[in-house]
């Protein structure tokens, strides 16, 4: 692995906004990290994971070898009301997924058959007619374990493979391993209800029932200097992170959560508090 440069995740940060990350993001040297069949070749370009919060980013390269200029999936059009809103950071990506038999969806996957909830979006400022370079955040759900090895897995609409537990799931047609990720730094409340990283929001409930992926409609970042910086504020529509999960007692868990993939970096050292809803939550190392 080598160090990534300032600007390895450009469709998420444009501008080079995610310089601040650079020493924790791992870059794979050119044709290490690929998958290939007769049709296509899969390579992982950068990858930042933080476990603290439970969130991850990777950019990926999908090279189209038989040059019919086929896209392989689908890119959601959205309605023109809901396009380029600055406050809303989904409304200027371009997110990909299988809408068809023989398209392909992306996903992070760990140990056999766990799935991580994801999106991922096509960088329309690189791709060209038979070369597309995607970008994906990504949240492991509970059953996640600390250190298992994740992988990129680019999986076949309309065909299914069954694993060991039974289960059917869509069939992969390549897979590559992610890379080991650094650990990033991350700052809690006392009482471990709230963890903020530089690129992740993870909110905790011991109080199963609560559904707090729902329950949340505001969400704010208080920093040292008086200023807030707005992450989701559903009254206002301003929302600020490229994707959310939430899971709990429906999915076996004995708590619930909701976890955020942020679209702005934090300097840790800045930042006093996190506020969700009416109540802030003082944070610390």
């Amino acid at each position: 692995m080598r160090r990534a440069s300032a600007a390895a995740f450009r469709c998420f940060f444009p501008n080079g906004t995610d310089a601040p990350l650079t020493d924790y993001v791992a870059a794979s040297e050119p044709g290490t990290l690929t998958d290939e069949n007769d049709q296509y070749r899969l390579s992982v370009e950068s990858v930042l994971f933080d476990e603290s919060a439970g969130v991850g980013i990777v950019s990926l390269h999908l090279q189209n070898k038989s040059g019919d200029g086929v896209m392989p999936f689908a890119v959601i059009e959205l309605l023109p009301e809901y396009q380029n809103q600055p406050d809303l950071v989904w409304s200027t990506l371009s997110e990909c997924c299988a809408v068809q038999d023989g398209q392909y969806n992306f996903s992070v996957m760990y140990g056999e058959y766990g799935f991580c909830g994801s999106r991922f979006y096509l960088d329309k400022s690189r791709s060209t007619e038979n070369d597309y370079y995607l970008e994906g955040a990504f949240i492991p759900s509970g059953d996640y374990s600390a250190g298992t090895p994740l992988r990129l897995v680019m999986q076949e609409q309309g065909r299914e493979q069954v694993v060991s537990n039974g289960a059917s799931i869509g069939l992969v047609a390549l897979e590559v391993p992610l890379p080991e990720f650094q650990r990033m730094p991350s700052y809690t409340s006392a009482d471990r209800a709230v963890t903020l990283s530089q690129i992740g929001l993870r909110i905790t409930s011991q109080q199963t029932g609560d559904i707090i992926v729902d329950a949340v409609e505001y969400i704010a970042v208080k920093m040292r200097d008086g200023s807030v910086v707005v992450i989701t504020d559903q009254a206002n529509h301003i929302d600020r992170t490229l994707y959310a999960l939430g899971f709990g007692a429906d999915a076996g868990f004995d708590y619930e959560a909701a976890v955020y993939v942020l679209a702005r970096t934090f300097d840790l050292a800045d930042v006093q508090a996190v506020v969700i809803n009416d109540t802030e939550y003082p944070l610390s190392a």
